[in-house]
């Protein structure tokens, strides 16, 4: 029964955000051959949440959320920007910092989960809680999924 509440609860924050004007923005930019931003970034989110879960660890679920929905808070297509992949996979997390920043209060875990995610690509943008690792791990699993077994991951929402 507590296990339901917590995903009850879970479930209850995840749709709160999602209806953040802000962050169904990020629908409009591709991702990972066969993802949008948007879908990817929850996607993420509800993968943090199961490895914290599954290795039953004591976390800040809500900072965890929120900064997993905003790790690529960027707000481009890199493929239609004159950057290339690697320039964007070493510059994107310090862009959706910056952005993230500039439209929502953010704690110190959020911000250092946003700036991390890409770790180990950006070697001095180290995770320094739990929450930023299970982030920076849960992308990596996600990105794999999507961009080597092509498998799109969807958000749904009640008002799409």
């Amino acid at each position: 029964m507590a296990k339901n509440i917590e995903l009850d609860s879970y479930q209850k924050k995840l749709e709160e955000i999602k209806k953040a004007p802000e962050i169904r923005k990020m629908r409009a930019y591709s991702q990972h051959t066969v993802s949008n931003t948007y879908d990817h970034v929850f996607h993420v989110a509800r993968m943090s949440h199961k490895i914290g879960k599954g290795l039953r660890l004591k976390v800040d679920e809500e900072s965890m959320l929120r900064g997993a929905v905003l790790h690529d808070y960027y707000l481009y297509d890199f493929h239609q920007v004159p950057i290339g992949a690697y320039q964007h996979g070493t510059t994107h997390a310090l862009t959706a910092l910056n952005n993230a920043m500039e439209r929502f209060e953010l704690n110190e875990r959020e911000k250092n989960i946003i700036y991390s995610h890409m770790w180990p690509l950006n070697l001095t943008h180290l995770p320094r809680c739990r929450e930023a690792w299970i982030v920076t791990l849960a992308d990596k699993i996600c990105a794999f999924e999507e961009m080597i077994l092509h498998r799109h991951y969807h958000e749904s929402s009640e008002d799409s």
